[in-house]
Formats: C-alpha cells, sequence, structure tokens
C-alpha cells in the first residue's frame, strides 16, 4: 500500500486544523518542548533534515528511517500548538509548505538554484557545486502542489532529476510550478543514459564525481535540454508519445492539475491559476484560461495540442469544477466577505483594497475571488492624507449636488450595500457632462470604454452589466419605458433571463445590482419609479473664462485622483464602522443609501445630518419636476381639487377616463402621452400615485368582483 506520510493527519487541510482546535507552528519558538528523538514504530531516524526560513529560524523536520527489508521512509516532524501546550507531531506543514534551503537561498540573492528530489540529493549537490543554492521541495512530486514557490520569482532553476519516472515526474511538477510563480527560467536536466535506475546527485557524490565534473555535467545537459524545443523532433516525440488516445487526453488535463477549480452559486465554472506569485480567477471559457492551459500544455508536454482535444479537456474540467470543487461568490470591482469590503485595483499584481472599521489597507493577495473584464482597467494606488474637498474644484454644480455626487461615489465603493442609487447629470450643452462621468467613473470603476451608448434591448442591457461595475451610459436623449424599468431593477437589485443565443431553451441571465449613470440634456428621470430611485444633478455651464483644456484638466486630476480614492474609502470605513448605530427616524425609498450615507458622513468630515438635508430637498425638486411632466397626475390633481374636494371620488377606470378627458385639452387628449383606453389610464394611475402623495392624493385600487375600482380622495380623508 502506497501511503503518503507528508499528507495532513486524517487528510485534513489546513482551514479544517481550525475545527481539530490546534494549529502548525512556524517558526519554532524558543519555548518550544524539545522534538523527539525517535518514531514510536520506525524507531530513530538515520538521517535528520532541518527545514529553516529565509532568517534562519526552524521550521520542523523531514526524517529518513531505514526500515528492515532494506526499503527506507520519510517522515515530517513540526510543532503544533493546542489549548494551552505546545508538541511535536509527525505530520506535515500545512499548504504552502517551506522548500528546503531557503536560509540559503535568502543569503545569495543572485545565485542559480539547482533542485534535486530529496534532501540527500541536495546536500550531496551542494557540496558538488557550492557556486549554486541547492534545494528540494518536501513530499517529492505528490507534495509540490502544496509548497510556496514565490521565494523562486526571478531565479534561474534547474532540476536535476532522479534518472526513473517519479524523479522525471518530480521535475516537470516543479518547473510548472516555478514558472507559474515567476521564475526567470526553469530547466529540466537529462541524465546520464549509462547510469542506474534512480541515479541522482548522491550518487554522483559517492562515485567520486568531483566539482569541476558535475559543472561540466550541469553546464552541457542544460545547453541539450535547452536547445531541445527548437529542434526539429516533431516526428520522433510525435512516434515515441503514440499511446493510445485516451492517455494523451489525459496527459492534457495534468496541465490543469495545479489550477484550483471552483464554481460559483450560480453554476458557473471558475479556475484559479497561480501566475507570477499571485492568483488569478477566470472561467474556464474565458480565453484567458484557455490561453494559460493552452500554455502549460505546451510548457510540460512540448507538442501543441489540437482545437478539439482542448475543448474536450474544457468540459471535462468544467464538470470537475461544478461537482468536485468548492463553491465562493466571485466579485467584479467591489465585494463583501462579511467582514470587510474590498476593492480590486484590477493591476497586474491582481491586489485589492481591504476596508473594515478600523481603515484600509492595499493587500498583495487578498483572499476573495475578484473576477476581471478585458475592459477594465485599473484603479490607482490610494493615498491617505487626503480631504474629500479636493474633489470640490473638480465639480461644477451646487452645494447640495456636489454632496449627491460625493455619495453616489461613496455608495458606488461600498461593497456591502446590494442597493445603488441612480445618477442623472444633465445640462446645457457645454457644461462638462460627459467629462464628469467620466471623471467620477475613474474613481469606481475605470474602463477603457468609459461611456457607454444606449443599449438596443435587455440582452445588450444583461452584457453591459456582467462586464463592468458601473454602468455610464453617455449623451442619453431619451430614456424609453423598457429602458427605465430595467435601470430601476438593476439599481435595486433584480434578476434577467433570457434565451442564451444559438441554443434552444438555454438560459442567458444576470442577477445583482449595479451602479448607473446617466447624463444628457432633456431630464432623465420624467417616470416616477426612476425618479426616486434617483439623485438628479444640474451641471452649471461652464464660462469661456473658467473653461481648461483636456490636457490640462486630465493632467491636474491625476495628481489628485488618488488621495480622492483614499478620502472615498475613509467615508466607506466609517459606514462600516457607524454602520449598526445609525437609525433613521424618516426611510426614504432608498433607504440603504440613505442609512449608509448617514454612517459615512463622520468620515467625510460633513456635519451631521449634511446629507440627508440635501437628499431630501433633491427628492422633493424632483418629485416637483417629475409631477409636472405627466399629464395624466396633474389631470387628477385638477378633477380632486376643483370637483371632489371633501369626498374623493370612486368609479371604474372608464368614468375616471371620461372625467378626466371633459378637462383636459383636445391637444393633449389627441397626443401620444394621454392613455386612450381605461386599461392604459389604471396603469398610468399606478405610476402617478407616488407624485400625488407628494400632493396630498391618496389613490386605492379594490374590486367588488363585478368591478374593479379607483378610489381618490385627500389623506385626511
Amino acid at each position: 500500500m502506497t501511503v503518503d506520510p507528508f499528507a495532513p493527519i486524517s487528510g485534513g487541510e489546513h482551514s479544517k486544523q481550525g475545527t481539530r482546535n490546534w494549529r502548525c507552528v512556524v517558526p519554532v519558538p524558543e519555548t518550544a518542548p524539545k522534538a523527539p528523538s525517535s518514531h514510536s514504530k520506525l524507531g530513530r531516524p538515520s538521517k535528520v533534515w532541518r527545514y529553516r526560513d529565509p532568517q534562519g529560524n526552524l521550521l520542523g523536520f523531514v526524517c529518513r528511517f531505514e526500515e528492515g527489508n532494506g526499503a527506507k521512509s520519510f517522515r515530517p516532524l513540526t510543532l503544533i500548538e493546542e489549548p494551552g501546550v505546545l508538541r511535536w507531531r509527525w505530520q506535515a506543514w500545512p499548504d504552502n509548505r517551506p522548500l528546503y534551503g531557503l536560509d540559503k537561498l535568502a543569503a545569495n540573492p543572485t545565485a542559480t538554484v539547482l533542485v534535486t528530489e530529496g534532501e540527500k540529493a541536495a546536500d550531496a549537490a551542494q557540496e558538488l557545486l557550492p557556486d549554486l543554492v541547492t534545494m528540494t521541495a518536501p513530499g517529492g512530486s505528490n507534495g509540490v502542489g502544496k509548497v510556496d514557490f514565490s521565494p523562486l520569482k526571478g531565479r534561474i532553476v534547474i532540476v536535476w532529476p532522479d534518472a526513473d519516472d517519479p524523479g522525471q515526474k518530480f521535475a516537470k511538477a516543479f518547473c510548472a510550478r516555478a514558472t507559474s510563480s515567476g521564475a526567470a527560467s526553469a530547466v529540466i536536466l537529462s541524465t546520464p543514459k549509462e547510469v542506474s535506475q534512480g541515479w541522482d546527485a548522491a550518487d554522483a557524490l559517492e562515485a567520486g564525481w568531483t566539482s569541476k565534473q558535475t559543472a561540466e555535467f550541469v553546464r552541457q545537459a542544460q545547453e541539450t535540454e535547452t536547445a531541445e524545443p527548437t529542434a526539429p523532433k516533431k516526428t520522433t516525440a510525435r512516434k515515441s508519445q503514440s499511446g493510445p488516445k485516451k492517455n494523451k487526453r489525459g496527459s492534457i488535463l495534468d496541465a490543469a492539475k495545479d489550477a484550483e477549480l471552483w464554481h460559483s452559486p450560480q453554476k458557473q465554472a471558475f479556475a484559479t491559476i497561480f501566475v507570477n506569485g499571485h492568483a488569478e480567477h477566470w472561467p474556464l471559457e474565458s480565453k484567458s484560461f484557455k490561453r494559460w492551459f493552452s500554455a502549460r500544455i505546451h510548457e510540460l508536454f512540448v507538442h501543441i495540442p489540437s482545437g478539439p482535444s482542448i475543448s474536450d479537456a474544457l468540459r471535462i474540467l468544467e464538470v470537475k469544477a461544478l461537482e468536485d470543487g468548492p463553491c465562493f461568490q466571485p466579485f467584479i470591482r467591489t465585494g463583501f466577505d462579511g467582514k470587510a469590503c474590498w476593492l480590486d485595483l484590477a493591476d497586474d499584481a491582481w491586489r485589492a483594497v481591504r476596508i473594515t472599521r478600523h481603515g484600509w489597507e492595499v493587500i498583495d493577495r487578498p483572499p476573495v475571488k475578484f473576477l476581471r473584464t478585458e475592459t477594465m482597467e485599473p484603479l490607482p494606488d490610494p493615498e491617505k492624507a487626503v480631504m474629500i474637498e479636493e474633489l470640490r474644484s473638480f465639480v461644477n454644480t451646487s452645494d447640495d449636488d456636489y454632496k449627491l455626487i460625493v455619495a453616489w461615489l461613496v455608495a458606488s465603493l461600498f461593497g456591502k450595500t446590494r442597493t445603488y442609487p441612480v445618477l442623472a447629470l444633465g445640462g446645457e450643452q457645454g457644461s462638462g457632462k460627459s467629462t464628469m462621468a467620466r471623471l467620477l467613473r475613474s474613481l469606481t470603476d475605470p474602463s477603457h470604454v468609459s461611456a457607454l451608448a444606449t443599449p438596443r434591448d435587455e440582452r445588450d442591457f444583461i452584457v453591459m452589466a456582467l462586464n463592468a461595475h458601473v454602468l455610464s451610459f453617455d449623451n442619453v436623449s431619451k430614456v424609453e419605458p423598457w429602458f427605465s424599468d430595467s435601470i430601476c431593477r438593476l439599481a435595486t437589485g433584480a434578476g434577467f433571463i433570457t434565451r442564451k443565443l444559438h441554443s434552444d431553451g438555454d438560459p442567458f441571465w444576470f442577477h445583482g445590482s449595479k451602479p448607473v449613470l446617466l447624463n444628457g440634456i432633456p431630464s432623465l428621470t420624467e417616470r416616477a419609479d426612476l425618479a426616486e430611485r434617483s439623485l438628479t444633478v444640474r451641471l452649471q455651464r461652464i464660462d469661456e473664462t473658467s473653461r481648461q483644456s483636456e490636457d490640462a484638466f486630465w493632467r491636474a486630476w491625476e495628481n489628485i485622483r488618488p488621495g480622492i480614492l483614499g478620502a472615498l474609502l475613509d467615508a466607506v470605513s466609517s459606514a462600516l464602522r457607524n454602520w449598526d448605530k445609525t437609525d433613521l427616524k424618516q426611510k426614504p425609498r432608498m433607504a440603504d443609501f440613505a442609512h449608509m450615507m448617514t454612517a459615512a458622513e463622520p468620515g467625510l468630515g460633513w456635519e451631521p445630518g449634511a446629507f440627508m438635508e440635501a437628499y431630501t430637498a433633491n427628492r422633493q425638486a424632483t418629485t416637483e419636476a417629475v409631477f409636472e411632466s405627466d399629464p395624466v397626475a396633474v389631470a387628477i390633481l385638477k378633477f380632486i381639487q376643483e370637483e371632489h374636494p371633501t369626498n374623493g371620488w370612486e368609479g371604474t377606470a372608464t368614468e375616471l377616463l371620461g372625467h378626466l378627458n371633459r378637462i383636459v385639452s383636445e391637444d393633449l387628449r389627441r397626443s401620444r402621452f394621454w392613455p386612450a383606453k381605461p386599461n392604459a389610464l389604471g396603469n398610468a394611475v399606478d405610476r402617478a400615485a407616488p407624485l400625488l402623495r407628494h400632493r396630498g392624493i391618496q389613490t386605492t385600487k379594490r374590486s367588488t368582483g363585478a368591478k374593479r375600482l379607483i378610489f381618490l380622495c385627500h389623506e385626511t380623508k
């Protein structure tokens, strides 16, 4: 029976250790008890190797035991902590295990790294080649996937494999991980043909090899290995690998064994891959993952796989991700893990900002899984100690509207929220609406396509929502009813589903909420439901004496942008800190947004209540404007005030339409804005109900079985 002595006890993973109430302790403290000198079943070890960190601190041991039948076995020995006690245990480190020789690697920052399989061979190779740093990974080929390879970033790596199949497996796996972790290069030496099975560096030392002889072997073998990919061996290689088709496909799947396969709650398959020392998260069907997968196949097996072979392999990986992989919630740009908000900087190192109630910091390896799209641009590194007032000189609007713009920015960065207000920027020609929209997006979700055209249909709208955190629609001339309804649903969180193209019934869907930004000359929030979810802001015209050139404006903006982002993150932290102790006496339609901004006010340096004062005034002004543009609401108000001021009115939609037709003008009655049929009037009454409520008119609908009645009266009645 084959047993992996380097597997954690009971096959437990590091995350499960917490449930067992113990943890591995590294480095080993001076107060630790003395390590045992023998194993209860295997006796005293014949050799003990010490693993150390870059500073030389002890991390644990790997011990070799000679068994009675001539066989050998290895056991790792690490220090663990249980409640109130430290003790040694014959088990491996958890994931991110250390390499053997980290202290030597740190002491020689430019030396080439020679890797062997096993500590004995590593020590022998070090004696033969003292100018190199020799290392190995604990656990052989099966343990390579659990080792932290980040110390090898930027290093030249040469692998000296054992002369057998397990040795080649170890060498290939080690090279793959070293390359994906950022090693400058990684090559595998070709062992001499005349050596015995399992021959390694220790055998070379015992055979009397000298340092000069070993260096010459490494040089020649390295040159041979480096030249191999360009040699015309395509036909030979194909013949040597001419096994059954099933084996060839299995080899392709091995190229993805270092990837973490997982799926989302929506049953979409993803992979986490390790590139240049950081983790990247991609959908299995994405071009980025396919490129990585193809490159790994070519890297490990030299031959270039066919397209159908890769497609078949991807389908198998998708099944593995959905059936065997863990479930995680992926995020785009912002997210919340239950304890902290996260903001993806979208840079090449895949860093993110963690925002807690105590502040914020940039994290090199964020634990949450952020997805990237091809259009995303990076955010700058946020800077501290900058006040939000630095933004004021870039915003040409009133003080109250400026507060609402800041509020929209904070809401867009607040990963905990599930509802977002719609920001509607209005203003005459020359007021800088498009520039302002681009500026605001550069703080929340910069993109190569910063301004979107109005989508043609809901399918286009879903695609836009799937590929960005902020949807910014530029120069909107008209908001069609379906577009207004879609924006409302996206602002407060809803699902969209339609049939996938070129399929009979496969769904194409999205569920969630996104910040939306509109800009245009006409009023964009004429419909009451959209107006209630919107911050309607009017930009002031920029006169010729105040206008700047594009270069000067954006140069000044880029200088202050990192500080403004930092000030907004301070507000997000304040919102988290004050969330539980904030209580609004009156809750508007966007109650969560108002709650968040009230909690965030201290982080912006605003007086308590400053936001709600501006927000309430904006909602009242927007409601007045929307009311005047709704002919049904205006007609009903006139009908009740002039003809039924005391007891109100009740009747069917047909009867109400007759009364309203009587009091409105002929031109309005013939226009497309006036309901021609009773059922259209019924829908118009529903949309006008919030506007009428602000004017003191209550609308109620009830059914008597035979009739559906509308009751209109003053709220005091």
